[in-house]
């Protein structure tokens, strides 16, 4: 079912081409406008530009949206552009991302990317982990203190699929302190899901 979009153009949008006008009408769950202090692009409301075949996000800049960015199954290959600030949740999943690099910096809700989401762990400086790897999350498992026993708990509750991301680094060396603290607040179901993702392969 279509969102019904409202929309106000600003005067200060001269400077936009009418297919970026028409664009920004188009994805606006709510109000658009461009900020005369920055030039950037805010949202009072949410975006939602999810499967039109973006290249990128024909050469708009956003500042501030107060919901949710939504730009999944496209072929972005960088976030060049993507908001500073995501009042609710930011989903980029199914693109070519080469390059998290201009990630928004402030997520109050989740960050979706491939096949998981994080909730809450993500301030400027667990950001920065994420883009200089890519959200490689082998590496954030070994050696991120934002990804502690009890956040990976939280995580594997939220997405299974996170047992798999686990299994990777399970029975490692490096890993063995949380592996220890794991067995005893994950449940059995959740552990010999685990185990049998690492015995086919899952480890490093």
């Amino acid at each position: 079912m279509k969102h019904i979009r409202n929309y106000k153009i600003f005067e200060n949008s001269a400077n936009l081409t009418e297919e970026q006008i028409d664009f920004l009408n188009e994805c606006t769950v709510g109000e658009w406008k461009v900020n005369p202090n920055t030039g950037l692009i805010d949202v009072q409301g949410s975006f939602d530009c999810n499967s039109m075949n973006l290249n990128d996000f024909k050469g708009l800049r956003f500042g501030n949206v107060s919901g949710s960015f939504i730009c999944n199954n496209n072929n972005l290959v960088t976030l060049s552009g993507s908001p500073r600030e995501v009042g609710e949740n930011f989903y980029s999943r199914w693109n070519s991302l080469k390059s998290l690099e201009e990630a928004p910096l402030k997520i109050v809700g989740f960050f979706m990317l491939k096949n998981i989401y994080f909730t809450k762990y993500n301030p400027k400086s667990f950001l920065e982990e994420i883009k200089r790897d890519l959200l490689d999350v082998t590496e954030l498992l070994l050696t991120h203190h934002f990804l502690t026993p009890q956040v990976i708990k939280r995580e594997i509750t939220k997405n299974s699929y996170f047992c798999y991301y686990i299994s990777r680094v399970w029975n490692t060396e490096v890993f063995k302190k949380k592996q220890d603290e794991l067995t005893q607040i994950l449940s059995q179901e959740d552990l010999q899901k685990i185990d049998a993702l690492w015995s086919i392969g899952g480890y490093l």
